[in-house]
């Protein structure tokens, strides 16, 4: 066999090996990487287990039954929650703008959410018989009319808030108006007050000229009589 086949075989061999080796590596490493959660706690699940375990008093079917509808809520919302995320995210990862962990966090959190829903499908079925195909539909319909009463709130709250500030800045201009009235009131005083000392001046002039006047006449007469 010639050197050049032995060596291609060899260079074959050894790629195929570090591949391997390559695809292990990271099969493994990815296996003990530890992602950022999604999402929070999963707090109504784990108030429903805790109910579960409570055996003095053991909680009652009624508090079991909304404790799972809540539950059911929260899945509901952080499944419409992933569903406006996800096209977001992969037009983000297919142009390199983010790494794959957090791709890969967004696809942990679809698998325990999926998860999480056969969880509740399951429990649900044990309080009533085919519940479990409804309570997701039923828990969609809960969340939605919060939604609608948070829009609503939000709505009355903005109004309130708008109501407030107009009528706030109606108290400041009609402040505004006020002392501009009494600016303009004290201008006009001043104004008045002006014009009478400008009169009395004028007045005591006067005076003072019709007295000079009828000195000089009576001076005239005093020179003619003594003629």
């Amino acid at each position: 066999m010639s050197s050049w086949v032995i060596a291609t075989t060899y260079i074959g061999g050894m790629l195929l090996v570090m591949s391997a080796f390559s695809f292990i590596w990271r099969r493994r490493k990815t296996a003990t990487i530890k992602y950022e959660p999604w999402f929070p706690e999963h707090t109504t699940r784990d108030i429903y287990i805790s109910l579960l375990q409570e055996k003095s008093p053991p909680a009652t079917e009624l508090q079991l039954k909304s404790a799972l509808l809540r539950r059911a809520m929260t899945d509901v919302e952080r499944m419409l929650k992933l569903g406006e995320d996800r096209p977001a995210l992969v037009s983000l990862v297919q142009k390199g703008l983010v790494g794959e962990d957090l791709w890969n966090s967004f696809l942990k959190a679809e698998q325990e959410l999926q998860q999480d829903i056969m969880e509740v499908t399951a429990e649900a079925d044990t309080f009533k018989e085919d519940w479990g195909q409804t309570i997701l539909h039923t828990a969609n319909q809960m969340v939605q009319h919060e939604r609608h009463r948070n829009i609503r709130d939000d709505i009355k709250e903005l109004k309130e808030k708008e109501e407030k500030e107009f009528k706030k800045r109606e108290e400041r201009e009609k402040a505004e108006e006020i002392e501009q009235e009494k600016r303009e009131n004290a201008r006009l005083e001043k104004a008045r007050k002006k014009a009478e000392e400008e009169l009395l001046k004028m007045d005591e002039a006067e005076k003072k000229k019709s007295n000079s006047g009828k000195d000089n006449k009576g001076k005239g007469k005093k020179k003619d009589s003594s003629k």
